[in-house]
């Protein structure tokens, strides 16, 4: 197949998102690292919590729109004077903003995040996951959300020692990621293993407890800095579609232990993966799965694996890092930019 090219002068690209530490914000960066002639509205937010402001990082794009809150209608189509194509994750921010897009010409592209989905209606929607794919209308594509493998490069890890658990700041409902599951878990942990647990936030109830469990509290202003060489991801994740820190991870070659729970059973090696004792609906702005999970199998699981050899797991982790990386998947961007 012929490389697709992506050049100023082609396809003008316009880019609405965020530029703080945020899964979004590190999205947005990362597709503007990529798309560097796309022009960039960002928008900056308060956090859920009253009083409390996302730190913005504009330094990060070139020469950023910067708009405060919701985008007005008319800070919005002041932005779609000169691009083709508009590109967003998650959500247009102004409900309405694909109809003023189609009403000055401008074509729209909404990358879903399901669970977050609402009927916005743009011109086409990507998702990067095989997840609730046949509940979102059409026109539509599965396009995996790329990996930098340059910032998270691969290293082959050969045996299981070093456990690392990503809590980041605590603060998705119903414990997403499964944390308060995991420090529950680390007293029937058997084997001598080494534990990092990352977070941006202190964790009072594990601190100090354990002498082999390190509670790494920072925010680091790069993403890729909270990885360091451990072995094994363990992320008992209780609901959603896609992960940041699960493909962080198997970019950095990490062996992922999971729940066994829709999207990640769809492609990681089912042996590594801890069964649910059940599964309920949860409603976020859609109905999704939520799973329920005993520590103690989340602590089995990791004994099961804790000083074993891992190099076909971490090979398997390069592998689909690999396929999901930018080197494979701009292409397939750019092709779609230029057709819709």
């Amino acid at each position: 197949m012929a490389v697709a090219k992506f050049m100023p002068g082609d396809i003008r690209l316009g880019i609405i998102g965020r530029a703080d530490n945020t899964g979004l914000g590190v999205e947005t960066w990362e597709f503007c690292r990529h798309f560097p002639e796309a022009k960039v509205m960002i928008v900056e937010f308060e956090s859920l919590y009253p009083g409390e402001i996302y730190k913005i990082y504009p330094e990060r794009f070139n020469k950023p729109v910067i708009v405060t809150g919701i985008p007005t209608e008319s800070q919005l189509e002041a932005f779609f004077e000169g691009i083709d194509v508009l590109f967003t994750i998650e959500t247009p921010y102004y409900p309405k903003a694909f109809e003023i897009a189609r009403r000055v010409g401008v074509k729209s592209i909404l990358r879903v995040n399901y669970e977050w989905f609402r009927d916005y209606r743009p011109d086409f929607y990507i998702s990067p996951i095989l997840y609730h794919y046949n509940e979102i209308p059409g026109p539509k594509a599965f396009i995996p959300f790329p990996i930098n493998r340059e910032v998270l490069p691969f290293k082959l890890r050969k045996k299981a020692n070093k456990f690392i658990h990503i809590a980041g700041n605590m603060k998705a409902a119903y414990d997403r990621n499964g944390t308060e599951l995991f420090l529950k878990a680390i007293p029937y942990i058997k084997s001598n293993i080494e534990i990092v647990i990352k977070s941006q936030v202190p964790i009072e109830s594990i601190s100090n407890r354990y002498a082999n469990v390190r509670v790494d509290v920072c925010d680091y202003e790069n993403y890729w800095e909270i990885w360091e060489d451990a072995d094994v991801l363990v992320l008992p994740r209780r609901y959603a579609g896609q992960s940041l820190p699960l493909n962080e991870a198997m970019s950095r070659g990490m062996a992922i232990i999971m729940t066994d729970l829709t999207p990640q059973n769809q492609f990681l090696p089912k042996e590594l993966l801890i069964k649910p004792l059940r599964v309920d609906k949860l409603m976020i702005n859609r109905e999704i799965e939520i799973a329920d999970i005993d520590p103690k199998e989340i602590a089995k699981k990791i004994d099961e694996i804790a000083g074993k050899d891992i190099t076909k797991y971490s090979k398997i982790s390069n592998h689909i890092a690999q396929a999901w990386s930018w080197e494979n998947l701009k292409d397939q961007y750019v092709n779609l930019f230029n057709r819709i």
